[in-house]
C-alpha cells in the first residue's frame, strides 16, 4: 500500500473508510470533495462505491502526495490537487465532504460548512471520544464538537468507529443553494 510505503501513518481507518464508502455510495449526482488526500485511501474508499455521474476532487497541499496517489490511481471521476482546499471550494457546492485535514474541521469550520451544499453530507473522523479525554482537556469547552454538533444549520451526530475513536456526521439543513 502506498501509505505504508510512505510510513504515513494518518490514512483513515478501514472501518472510517467502510463509513466513507456506505455515504458516497448514496451520492447520485454533483462532486464530492476530500480535503486531506495523504496518501489516496480515502480517495479508493470514495471511489470503490462512486455513481457513475458524480465527480470527485481531492486536494492536499503536498505535491508529493497527489503526485504518487494520482499515479497510483486512475479513475475518470477523480481529479487530485495541490494546493489549498479553500481555493477548491469556489467548485463547490459539494454533495459530500471527507474532511480528513485538522485544521479545515478546526480552525476554518466556517468555510467548511460554506463549501457544502444544502442536504449535503459532511464526514470528520479522527475524534477521541470524550471520555478518553487526556486529563488537561477534561472539563474545557470542545469549541470543534460544539460548532459541528450544535450549528443551527445542520444536523449532526457523533458516532463511535472504535472504541478509541469517533466520527462527526452531518447534514446541512439550510444555508446558500
Amino acid at each position: 500500500m502506498l501509505a505504508q510505503r510512505h510510513n504515513f501513518e494518518f490514512s483513515c481507518s478501514d472501518k472510517a473508510g467502510r463509513l466513507l464508502s456506505v455515504l458516497v455510495g448514496q451520492i447520485m449526482h454533483g462532486k464530492i470533495l476530500e480535503v486531506g488526500t495523504g496518501y489516496g485511501v480515502g480517495s479508493a474508499w470514495i471511489l470503490s462505491t462512486i455513481a457513475p455521474n458524480v465527480k470527485f476532487v481531492s486536494v492536499d497541499h503536498e505535491k508529493e502526495k497527489i503526485d504518487a496517489t494520482a499515479q497510483t490511481i486512475c479513475h475518470q471521476q477523480a481529479e487530485f490537487l495541490v494546493g489549498d482546499w479553500k481555493e477548491v471550494i469556489a467548485n463547490g457546492p459539494f454533495q459530500f465532504i471527507f474532511a480528513d485535514a485538522a485544521a479545515a474541521k478546526t480552525i476554518e469550520c466556517v468555510q467548511l460548512l460554506e463549501a457544502l451544499a444544502v442536504r449535503g453530507m459532511l464526514l470528520m473522523d479522527d475524534f477521541t471520544p470524550e471520555e478518553l479525554f487526556p486529563e488537561e482537556w477534561r472539563g474545557k469547552p470542545d469549541k470543534v464538537r460544539d460548532f459541528w454538533l450544535n450549528h443551527k444549520e445542520l444536523r449532526a451526530t457523533e458516532i463511535y468507529l472504535t472504541a478509541t475513536s469517533s466520527a462527526i456526521l452531518a447534514t446541512k439543513l439550510k444555508g446558500k443553494e
